[in-house]
């Protein structure tokens, strides 16, 4: 409080004096003559001179500036700092007269607000350019030095940190040499140094990005060094330091929102929040704002031996569940739109399908993990809906395993072009190929299986393009191409329905030959106005686009009862036609006297032969059951499965659905060879 009243002091003494100056003056210039005036004014001129350098003088001892209260702290802080034998003004002034000058007034002005009070509604803020710190005979060398030591077995190099742009941002000697550490001035805040190393570091961090500051400790066997334990085969084998050491990173520095509130009250400045290269700029490379003013706190030490070590997961597991992730938000994909997962966007987290345990004792203390299950999706869908996940699984399978081989064969087929000068291209195409299949592969599509479908197609699409780029034939291996399949919504559930035949009005009704084929939407047919996927169309509906053009032949739609008619069988190299195939049409049958489509019984025989043909009618049905009936007792007892010609032989009379009418003779030279084989 005296050094206060001291520093008031002198100032009044200074104004007073000022004051006797111009009354001295009045007497001079009012007096008689001129000699008078001209010693008056050369008085004035040397003592305005005197006064301006004096004043110059004082204001500019950190002393004075500790006139004001506020500033007391950063004065006690210089003082106890390095830099006390250098006054306030040569940092806070940049060098030249002008920018001196130019200082004097902003400290006129600052001086005038806190005699008037008005410093109460503004807080002072203070920047110092790097032109101050590298003014000669300070630190103008200090880039030049290369590394030098910064604390124990730490070393540091200022030339890149001030001359390169670090993670895209132009630092400022400011940016690290800062006010907030209490009870220090300008000194180094470490804060900023984990901030800009630590932020988004992957945990498995190489030794190469540990030893950038210190090196690790390796034996000298000249100088008999005694350390803990010998590096060498640690840094000859690159053996990465959190594999021994744990994490040893705490916090992440993320940047809370309502930080931004304690000095902007402006909405349009706020909304600029996710700008961070702008942020960056106005905050760090245009004006000196510590970096903990915004980011939280990041440490860097151990914590094996903290309370900590058991909390902190990432230790021992890190974040390997990136693909996953891409393709539950359905981004990341290369060449394709994102498409997140419907219940991404509800807001669902991993925990709400992984939702099962898989603890197999009662030992407490060995720890348990949460596994996903098919069953998880019943609670919410409904009973039954985990069948669809069954699909998806096959659909993925089937395809990746066509995918790898068309990768392979590309890659291989491009070789051929090694020398042409697109090959870079090329190849890039072939990587993004292989991307997007291992972000299937490994991020389950069953996390987004509209997303995974469109990354395969696009994969493919890679591949060709790859050998379109060299000119080679782009013949690959065979891939499923069903890209837009199902457009809308459904897809993201019902992908690989066009694999599915359900029975509809009595009929089998193949998803492929709609869906892929003749390229119709879900909503031709299915509805969610009352329950969803309900049927909206009744069997009327179906003969109206299918009967529409009877002339060009049935078998599109009954291509089974066609093979079985005039024997054109995909496993069999029976050629047994109906002896009537070349004379009788379907429509000689099916179609009745008003040109209606019917499902014929044996009296439709009598239009055209004896009364006898509805006996062999019912004889062929009688025979054709049984034989079957003997080759379900095969299929049960030998344990027969798909694929096998007895197995497919019974599935082929089963969907012709003619019980031996289509041809009898076929019928039985089929069932016949199936009960006789062994396998």
């Amino acid at each position: 409080m005296s050094e206060k009243r001291e520093s008031k002091g002198k100032f009044r003494e200074v104004l007073r004096l000022f004051k006797n100056f111009f009354v001295s003056l009045h007497h001079l210039v009012w007096g008689k003559g001129k000699k008078r005036l001209l010693v008056a004014l050369v008085v004035t001129v040397v003592v305005l001179t005197l006064f301006m350098a004096l004043t110059m003088e004082v204001t500019s001892r950190p002393g004075f500036c500790k006139t004001c209260h506020y500033m007391e702290p950063y004065y006690q802080s210089w003082k106890e700092s390095s830099h006390h034998d250098v006054t306030c003004t040569d940092c806070h002034f940049p060098p030249g007269i002008r920018n001196k000058i130019k200082g004097k007034m902003t400290a006129l002005s600052m001086l005038v607000n806190y005699f008037t009070g008005v410093y109460k509604k503004s807080k002072p803020w203070a920047e110092i350019s790097d032109s101050s710190c590298m003014r000669e005979g300070c630190h103008e060398t200090r880039m030049l030095a290369g590394s030098v030591p910064f604390k124990k077995n730490i070393k540091f190099n200022h030339e890149p940190h001030l001359t390169q742009l670090r993670r895209g941002k132009k630092l400022r000697c400011t940016s690290c040499h800062s006010q907030i550490v209490q009870g220090s001035h300008l000194s180094v805040t470490e804060t900023t140094c984990f901030l800009c190393h630590f932020k988004d570091m992957d945990s498995q961090t190489s030794i190469n990005q540990c030893t950038r500051c210190h090196e690790a400790p390796v034996a000298d066997k000249d100088e008999n060094t005694k350390i803990a334990f010998d590096h060498t085969e640690v840094v000859a084998r690159n053996v990465a330091c959190p594999k021994c050491h744990g994490r040893m990173i705490l916090g992440d520095g993320a940047v809370p929102r309502n930080r931004c509130n304690s000095c902007h009250a402006q909405l349009d400045t706020i909304k600029r929040y996710n700008d961070t290269d702008f942020l960056h700029k106005n905050h760090i490379t245009d004006h000196k704002i510590e970096c903990d003013q915004c980011h939280t706190e990041i440490q860097h030490k151990s914590i094996s031996r903290t309370e900590l070590v058991k909390p902190d997961c990432r230790a021992c597991h890190p974040d390997f569940h990136q693909a996953q992730l891409a393709l539950f938000s359905g981004t990341g994909g290369r060449g394709t739109p994102d498409h997140p997962s419907p219940m991404f966007n509800s807001g669902l987290n991993c925990q709400a399908c992984h939702i099962f345990h898989n603890l197999d004792s009662n030992f407490k203390a060995k720890g348990e993990s949460f596994i996903a299950n098919a069953k998880a999706c019943d609670p919410c869908h409904g009973a039954g809906y985990h069948k669809i996940l069954e699909t998806w699984n096959q659909q993925t399978q089937r395809k990746l395993g066509q995918l790898d081989r068309v990768i392979k064969a590309a890659r291989n087929r491009a070789q051929a072009g090694k020398n042409n000068s697109r090959f870079p291209e090329a190849s890039q195409k072939l990587e993004d190929a292989l991307y997007n299949y291992n972000l299937v592969k490994y991020g389950k599509s069953i996390h987004n299986i509209a997303f995974a479908n469109q990354l395969m197609e696009r994969s493919f699409k890679f591949a060709v393009e790859s050998l379109k780029i060299l000119g080679l034939s782009t013949t690959l291996p065979y891939f499923e191409q069903l890209d837009n399949l199902i457009p809308g919504e459904c897809s993201n559930c019902h992908a690989g329905v066009e694999r599915i035949e359900k029975k509809a009005f009595g009929w089998i009704f193949p998803h492929y030959e709609h869906l892929v084929k003749r390229e119709l939407t879900c909503n031709r047919c299915h509805s969610n106005e009352q329950v969803h996927g309900q049927l909206i169309i009744k069997r009327e509906d179906c003969m109206s686009c299918h009967h529409q053009d009877r002339q060009s032949g049935c078998k599109d739609c009954h291509e089974i009862q066609d093979s079985v008619y005039n024997s054109r069988l995909a496993f069999s190299t029976f050629k047994i036609p109906n002896v009537m195939a070349e004379d009788v049409s379907c429509l000689d049958c099916h179609e009745d006297d008003r040109e209606n489509l019917v499902r014929p019984g044996k009296k439709i025989c009598s239009n055209c032969h004896e009364k006898d043909y509805e006996t062999f009618f019912d004889q062929w049905q009688e025979s054709a059951l049984d034989m079957m009936e003997s080759l379900r007792r095969k299929i049960t007892r030998d344990k027969l499965k798909k694929g096998d010609f007895t197995y497919e032989t019974l599935l082929l009379l089963q969907k012709d659905g003619s019980k031996g009418v289509h041809n009898p003779d076929l019928y039985e030279k089929l069932i016949d060879e199936a009960l006789k084989r062994k396998d």
